[in-house]
Order: C-alpha cells, then structure tokens, then sequence
C-alpha cells in the first residue's frame, strides 16, 4: 500500500462517501487509488472555491464531514477564502491538498510554498503537512477529528506528492488511526444554573429571546418555552446568523434584533442562545444591549460566553437541552403574573409588524421590475415542506426574511463569513447529501458569477437545485454603501464596480446544462420554482428586480 492508497482507506474508515475536488497532476496517485478502490463518489468541480464550498453544503446536510481535495499551493490559495466561511459558520470542512514533491520543495520549484499550512493556521482547527508516508493515514485522521469535534470548524492537511506514490513501510491498521470512539461529554448545565436562569426570566418585565445559529436545530424547544414564558422571539443579526429554522408564523417571532426599535423599548433581560453576541457588520452597524438590559447568554463553546459585552450569566451547553431543562423549570415555577402583560405587549407588537409588511407588500404588488417583497412572498407560498432555502441574496437579504418564511419543517441557511460565491456550490453540495429534500437557492446576480460553474457539477451529478436570480443589474451593495457615504438617499451617477451591464445569466446557466427561464413578475418565479421543483431538473429562473432602496 502506497501513501494515496492509505489516504483513501483513511476516508473509508472514517465513513466519507464523497469527495470534492479539483486536481491537478500532483494528485494522480490519489485519483488512481480513488478510481482502484471504487466506494467513494469523487465530485469534480470547476474552481477551488466552488469545490470547497460544495464540500461546506455537503456537510451541512449530512452531518458529516465535507472533504475536499485541492492542488499545491495555488489550488489551496483560491479554495482559501470559502474555507474561512465554513470557519465563521463553523462547518467541519476537511481541505487537503497534493503538493509538490519535497525535493521541488526544497529548491522552491514550480508551485512550491513550503509551509503551505501557515497560510490557514489562523482560521482553522489544525492545519500540516505530512512529513512521512506512514504518517498520511495518522495525519488525515486527525484533521478529520479536529474538524468533526466540538466546537466544529475546518481543518487543513498537504501532502507532498513523493509522499503520496511512496510505499508504506509498516502495514496500514485502520484500527490503530487516532481516533475517538466514545466521549464523556460534560454534564448538561446543573439544576441550580438553570434555575437561575429560570427565575430571572420570569421576574423579568420584558425579556427578549435571541436564536443564533447554533440554536437552529432546537427551534421547537425555543417555541415551547416562549409560549410557556411569554418570550419575544428575534434572529440574531444578519452577520451572525449561518442558519435559521424557528417558525417565522408564531405570535412571539418579531424578526431581527434591533429590526423594529420597540421590540427592544423597556427590555430588561436579552436571553441570547447559539449566536456569538454581538458581532457586528461594521462600526456604524453594531447591535448593542437596550439601555439596562442584563445579558444571559447560553452556547456550547465557553470561548463565546463574555466575549464581547458583559454577562450576568453564561451557561455552556447544547441549546436544545438547555432550553428544555429552561422549560421544564419554568412549568414548575409558582404562577407568573408577568406573563400575560407579555402576551398582550407582544400581540401589539406583532400586530404593528403584520401590518406594516402588508403595506408594504401592496405597495410593491405587480411593480416593474418586480419588487423582490412581492417575490419573496409568492416563493414562500410554493416552497414544499422540508425546503433547504440558501441565501446568498446580499442586499435582498433582509428582504428574505422579512417577506418570506422559514419553510414548513425546513431551514434557512446563509454564511456569515462574507465570500461571495458561496451560496449556488453550498445548495449543490447540500442536494447531494440529501436528494430528498428539495433545495431552492436566492442569489444576486453578483453573488451568481462568483461560482456559476457549479451548475456544470449539478447537471453532471444529478443534483437538482432550483436556483432563483434576483437580477438588480449590479452590485448594489457597493452602491448603497457609496450613497450612505455621500449621505444622500439616491444617487443617480454611474460609479465605478457597482454595474453589471451586458450579462446574459439564462444563456451562461444552459451552456452549463441548467435550464433557464426569465420571469417578468413574482407570479411567473413561483409558478417557474414550483414547475422545476416538480420535473426535479436544474434550472435558474431569473427575475429582473427593482433595486432595493435604503
């Protein structure tokens, strides 16, 4: 057994049946063990990036690490930027690359970057590079560990290519890999914490309820225990929100953090659960606590209790458990007088809410170009149960979550850490991890070419995405940010990298093999999604949009 062939046994007694790559000739060891062992699918993507955050999808979906072979130094550098997205969302993605060979190495040859794993030691669990052959097994192993153990996040491994073709000197054993089979995790938080916790929530004349992403599979206990309590419900912001799956319909679910000012007017107590508080876009956009207010903040990673703001109280642990013991204290608690002043301020408050999106809604109705509110809404109303929504919509954003709705028994996901082109390969990657679940993906028309050679990977693995274009004609990011600085609210001069003039989206997508359509209004996009979703093909419905205004 060679280096490549212990490699691929390594994955195999790890239980990955996928692998992402873009090769190049260092990798042509582990392609011939790939293709001689036969059980593990190899994905081929059409960038680095895109190969990586296809692997971050993956993982997401599948629970599973997400694994991705790129090449030499060049390869890692352009897969370098989603890997630090899969980092802030914390997704256990496995980078490898094939490098040079050591004698290239060491003469600073073609390629070469001998200590390629500096590069990415800042934003990952571990990141090396095999000294020896017999150690690539022991080397990927324990990438795949630091990367699938708690708190998760990526990992990185090279492996020059000599070290890849070399014969193993000793017998490879999977049994003796670094490896941990069973753990004794850490008591859930004691009965005296959470009834602290219990009690200052229900002494508390307004408390305000944050989800994180880290609470995004215990969206059903959060529900329960606001009913139970009288809790106003927020997402965490924008730039700290990875994913999102809380019934936006319930009564007690008020939108963002900081979205509607009077959410927030009077409240004393900020129950933070699964989100690092607060992380802010900018130091203009910085979510703070309401004057008075006391934090409690509950997340699995001690590193983020205290982090940033004073906190009256950190509890570590899954969100799911904690909220159920929360829950289970708060239904033995003597009679809560509170409650009922919270549901009626709450029913205000949601009130206001409904009908302002309603007007809003009626005003952007049958606009030209169509108001991406109006398609929003009409995407909501097709959206199958069980519904993997990816944003990547930037600007439009906000929009999405205001107009639309978390899908019945789906989720919301998005990436926190800010490079584009991550949201089309990521609903790739999450289709073939799970093609029993329907996959709908919003983008910007600039956030689309930053990856759409993924489609290309969609048609050739049968990954059938539908994939929304919400076509504003341009980076509108920039150009609101060029108009905050002028402080005025529309500017109409041309200003330059904020124009994408001249792109024909549906004619790219079909030279990839996706199918195209072009939808004039919101009515037309549902009824194009529903159809794609119900043939189960690939296809891009583009929408031209009105540019959203301040």
């Amino acid at each position: 057994m060679n280096g490549a062939e212990a490699f691929v046994a390594t994955l195999r007694a790890w239980g990955v049946d996928t692998f992402f790559g873009l090769p190049g000739s260092t990798e042509a060891p582990l392609l011939e063990a790939l293709r001689a062992d036969g059980g593990i699918r190899y994905v081929l993507a059409l960038h680095e990036g895109v190969a990586v955050a296809m692997a971050d999808g993956y993982a997401r979906a599948s629970g599973k690490p997400g694994v991705v072979g790129l090449h030499t130094s060049v390869g890692t550098m352009n897969g370098m930027s989603q890997l630090f997205n899969s980092a802030r969302d914390g997704v256990p993605v496995v980078m490898t690359a094939g490098h040079k060979d050591r004698f290239v190495l060491s003469e600073d040859g073609f390629c070469a970057f001998p200590d390629l794993p500096s590069l990415l030691r800042p934003f990952t669990k571990s990141s090396w590079q095999s000294l020896t052959a017999e150690e690539v097994a022991a080397d990927l192993s324990r990438a795949l560990l630091a990367a699938t153990a708690a708190p998760r996040g990526p990992a990185y491994l090279a492996v020059p290519e000599d070290l890849l073709e070399a014969q193993l000197g000793t017998p490879f054993d999977a049994q003796s890999l670094p490896s941990l089979r069973s753990l004794s995790r850490a008591p859930e938080p004691v009965h005296d914490d959470l009834a602290a916790v219990a009690e200052r929530l229900l002494a508390a004349r307004q408390p305000v309820m944050v989800l994180g992403t880290e609470a995004a599979s215990a969206a059903r206990a959060a529900a329960e225990l606001a009913a139970e309590v009288g809790l106003a419900v927020v997402a965490a912001e924008l730039t700290d929100l990875a994913a999102f799956s809380y019934p936006t319909a319930d009564p007690h679910y008020l939108g963002f953090y900081g979205e509607d000012p009077a959410v927030l007017e009077g409240c004393d107590l900020v129950l933070a659960v699964g989100g690092r508080v607060f992380f802010p876009f900018s130091n203009r956009l910085r979510p703070r606590l309401p004057p008075g207010a006391t934090l409690i903040h509950i997340h699995p990673n001690p590193a983020q209790l205290g982090r940033r703001l004073p906190t009256d109280l950190g509890v570590v642990g899954e969100p799911q458990a904690v909220l159920e013991g929360l829950l289970r204290e708060c239904r033995s608690a003597p009679g809560q007088a509170a409650r009922e002043a919270r549901e009626l301020s709450m029913a205000h408050l949601r009130e206001a809410r409904t009908a302002a999106i309603s007007q809003e809604l009626a005003a952007a109705r049958d606009g030209q170009p169509a108001a991406v509110a109006d398609v929003v809404s009409e995407l909501s109303r097709v959206m199958p149960k069980g519904t993997i929504l990816v944003d990547e919509a930037v600007r439009a954003s906000r929009t999405v979550f205001r107009h639309g709705r978390v899908p019945e028994a789906g989720e919301i996901w998005r990436s926190t850490g800010g490079s584009l082109g991550w949201g089309l390969p990521a609903a790739v990657g999450a289709k073939l991890a799970r093609p029993d679940r329907p996959v709908v993906l919003l983008v910007g028309d600039g956030s689309l070419h930053f990856s759409i050679q993924a489609l290309w990977t969609a048609c050739v693995q049968d990954a059938p995405v539908v994939v929304v274009v919400l076509d504003n004609g341009g980076y509108l990011a920039v150009k609101r940010a060029i108009e905050n600085l002028l402080s005025v609210p529309r500017d109409p001069r041309l200003h330059p990298g904020t124009e994408l003039p001249g792109i024909d989206h549906l004619a790219a997508a079909r030279s990839y093999g996706a199918h195209g359509v072009l939808a004039h209004t919101a009515q037309e996009a549902a009824g194009a999604v529903e159809e794609a979703l119900s043939k189960n093909r690939v296809e891009v419905v583009v929408v031209p949009v009105a540019q959203i205004r301040p």
